[in-house]
């Protein structure tokens, strides 16, 4: 999968800071150099990320509106279509948790593309190939930089997708029945004990978290509400004891990426 791969390289980024601060120190050509040839593979892996943020937002639009065909269902998870594509939706959550930790463990990360975006005018003159080479064009180093600007740029990505589908269909209701009949499946199979296996358990309880997060910002009122058909303090509860993203505890996971939960 392209976000296990990603978040391999994001787990072992190079960072230019030594680079950087002796270009900045002493700005010399060969040192300023010196750390565009550091920084520039960086900033390729940084563009790749930003681009499978893109492809998130493709994605789950169709993962929702094939859910949604099928919120009529007793249970939205009797299927192995079904379970399929929740599963999916989970894991791609699952990716967007795990690269956002990485990126707030790692200032380097906006250090670099900082430095990258101070210099580029500088940067695109350059005789060296490999420097030229790694070279993004201007209007997608901007779309980068406000993508990562945020803490949480991943998860952003993913429930502002999510709130636009939930617009555009003009059906709020109806994605907001189906999320909650996807947590309600998962919550009771954690609960009566139903899952056949650790790694059954593990991903009723990040489907729970999922559909906690997305509830919260597609619903004007957030899932914490007396108008909420999600118990999300006993979600939170239940969900304490396990972990998500390197290691957090879920329900902590569940209230960062909150809008209304703190």
């Amino acid at each position: 999968m392209r976000s296990q791969a990603l978040l391999q390289r994001i787990r072992a980024y190079q960072d230019g800071s030594d680079e950087i601060r002796a270009a900045i120190s002493h700005p010399t050509p060969d040192n300023e150099e010196a750390a565009w040839r550091k920084i520039g593979p960086s900033v390729v892996l940084l563009r790749e990320c930003f681009e499978h943020s893109q492809s998130l937002d493709r994605i789950i639009p169709d993962i929702l509106d094939e859910l949604c065909s099928q919120v009529n269902d007793y249970d939205l998870g009797k299927t192995d279509r079904n379970r399929g594509l929740a599963r999916l939706l989970a894991d791609l959550m699952q990716s967007a948790f795990a690269f956002d930790s990485l990126k707030s463990s790692i200032p380097a990360i906006q250090n670099d593309f900082s430095y990258y975006r101070r210099t580029l005018p500088r940067m695109v003159k350059s005789q060296d190939d490999g420097i030229a080479s790694n070279v993004i064009p201007h209007e997608v180093s901007n779309q980068m930089s406000l993508f990562y600007a945020y803490h949480n740029p991943m998860v952003k990505t993913v429930v502002d997708s999510a709130s636009q589908f939930a617009r555009d269909s003009r059906n709020e209701p109806l994605v907001l029945d189906c999320i909650s009949a996807l947590a309600a499946g998962s919550f009771n199979t954690v609960k009566q004990g139903k899952s056949d296996s650790p790694e059954s358990e593990r991903l009723c309880v990040l489907v729970l978290a999922t559909c906690c997060i997305l509830y919260d910002w597609i619903s004007p009122q957030g899932v914490g509400s007396a108008q909420s058909s999600i118990d999300v303090k006993a979600v939170l509860d239940m969900v304490s004891e396990h972990t998500l993203a390197d290691s957090t505890p879920a329900d902590k996971v569940v209230r960062a990426n909150c809008r209304t939960l703190r």
